[in-house]
């Protein structure tokens, strides 16, 4: 079971299976077509849709519900994840990048993020990103953590670089077979040694 993460404003927590309230809260959200597409899977179709999800695939260790403490539903979502061929692949390929980066593939995590529209722009996601960061660092004791998005999305881009992640490459027509699309992305890094010397 994913651990507590509490910070000033939010707290992230494990999900609740077969619980219709979290399912109707994520559907309230998550069915904004501008929400998933942007992180590869389609808009959630109903609230069954929703609880599916999240029993078949949100459910995991390592991912947490972001939820606001002056109303504690499901807003969105963070997890730490096994590094993907999205980013292994391009950096293995480029000698160069393989050189400077490869390391950093190895005992690393890979984020991945959503949050509902009515939350954007108020600094959620950055704190909720800062507080993952801190307990891939400090309690899993990662050597890195990566994070990838569309060019077409820099809004994520942003959030990663105020948490310290540098763009490192970019990738050509990453193919997301949910939403049958293809995305050129950007793929951002920090290491442990960069999250330790900015703190």
């Amino acid at each position: 079971m994913s651990s507590i993460i509490e910070t000033e404003r939010l707290v992230l927590r494990a999900w609740k299976t077969d619980d219709r309230a979290e399912a109707e809260s994520v559907f309230r959200y998550a069915s904004d077509p501008e929400i998933g597409p942007r992180c590869g899977w389609p808009p959630h179709t109903s609230v069954e849709d929703s609880m599916s999800v999240i029993n078949n695939v949100l459910a995991v260790d390592g991912n947490w519900v972001i939820t606001i403490k002056d109303c504690g539903e499901p807003v969105g979502s963070i997890a730490l994840k096994p590094v993907s061929h999205y980013t292994a692949d391009p950096i293995a390929a480029d000698a160069g990048l393989a050189a400077k980066h490869g390391g950093a593939l190895h005992n690393a995590k890979e984020l991945g993020y959503w949050i509902g529209r009515p939350f954007w722009g108020k600094g959620y996601m950055p704190e909720a990103l800062n507080a993952v960061l801190a307990f891939a660092f400090g309690t899993l004791h990662a050597d890195a953590v990566w994070g990838g998005h569309y060019v077409a999305n820099p809004q994520s881009g942003r959030v990663m670089e105020k948490c310290g992640m540098t763009a490192v490459c970019t990738t050509k027509r990453d193919y997301f077979p949910l939403i049958d699309e293809y995305h050129d992305g950007v793929v951002r890094l920090i290491t442990a040694t960069q999250w330790c010397a900015a703190k």
